[in-house]
């Protein structure tokens, strides 16, 4: 049975699977657990929520309290007039490197446009204050990454996340930003420019529900999710505590690649990148050193794409501080 795209109405059980897990953290954790299971990603597929009534007995009970209250209508209600999908796991649209993550979620909720190009991804990520070392070569990596035809995962944070997301775009390429709080919660507040313009060129997402404050034991956990929709991440400047470690720790336990760039040995901001290298990541100058680590037939098929073409005139879509 092929995957299909699902309307708002059929995705109700989904959506109420993700909340229940929202209210029940130990649901959650059950969830992953089975989905992990040989062929279970499958029997979703043509058994629905189903699959799991054998091992996950209350699963049905919860989900149905959840559709049977009165915030759960007025919820449905909302995301008929949001200007957002909402892609269940056995949707077509459900990114596909996803589905074979330890944890992916229930639901994704987007703006914007997935598609199978984005499947050829590399995330840049790194801390929230660069030097102006680390900015230019996030900008420069991130341009000439679009411009092989591959698409720029982050997480819209302030510093080198948002500098990844603007440097694609204005190279003429596409870029994902995957969020920390609901996707209709544009956080940092002075980066609603750059959402609308990923939104417009490529895409927000959120495992969140509508209205999610940006917590920050939030930002830990999407993380995963930036490292699995990628190829491999790219680590631009790093103290040793920053959360852009965090995304790579799970890029390597996904199986993608790690890949940091060398800075002066007297920042603190080079301590995590240097780290990552002393401990396999591949050192990068340039993008060749990127390509180099994918496989004949991914660098086959980003030879095949046309380059990213010309962006129009840069618009100021970061807030100078």
């Amino acid at each position: 049975m092929a995957w299909v795209t699902l309307s708002l109405e059929q995705c109700q059980a989904w959506i109420a699977l993700h909340l229940a897990c929202t209210t029940w953290p130990s649901l959650a954790t059950q969830w992953a657990r089975q989905l992990a299971l040989p062929g279970m990603a499958e029997r979703l597929l043509t058994e629905g929520l189903a699959a799991l009534e054998a091992a996950l007995p209350d699963l049905q009970a919860r989900v149905q309290a959840v559709q049977r209250g009165q915030a759960f209508a007025r919820y449905m209600q909302r995301l008929a007039t949001e200007p957002v999908q909402v892609i269940p796991f056995v949707d077509a649209r459900y990114p596909r490197p996803l589905r074979w993550i330890p944890d992916p979620p229930p639901v994704l909720y987007v703006r914007g446009t997935l598609v199978p190009e984005d499947e050829l991804a590399v995330a840049v990520v790194g801390t929230r204050k660069p030097s102006a070392y680390g900015r230019l070569q996030a900008q420069r990596l991130s341009a000439e990454l679009v411009r092989c035809g591959l698409t720029v995962i982050s997480g819209m944070a302030r510093g080198i996340d948002s500098l990844a997301h603007a440097s694609a775009l204005e190279a003429g390429g596409r870029t994902l930003a995957v969020l920390g709080s609901g996707i209709n919660v544009v956080y940092p507040p002075e980066n609603r420019r750059l959402y609308t313009a990923i939104s417009e060129q490529g895409a927000v997402l959120s495992e969140f529900p509508l209205d999610t404050k940006p917590d920050r034991w939030n930002f830990p956990r999407r993380n995963r999710l930036i490292s699995g929709l990628s190829l491999g991440v790219l680590v631009v400047e790093a103290t040793t505590t920053s959360g852009s470690l965090h995304t790579a720790r799970h890029a390597l336990e996904q199986g993608r690649e790690v890949f940091a760039v060398p800075g002066r040995v007297d920042s603190p901001s080079s301590r995590g990148t240097h780290g990552l290298i002393k401990h396999g990541a591949k050192l990068v100058e340039d993008v060749e050193d990127i390509l180099a680590e994918f496989p004949e037939a991914v660098r086959q098929a980003l030879a095949q794409r046309q380059p990213a073409p010309a962006g129009p005139p840069p618009r100021r879509l970061l807030h100078r501080r």
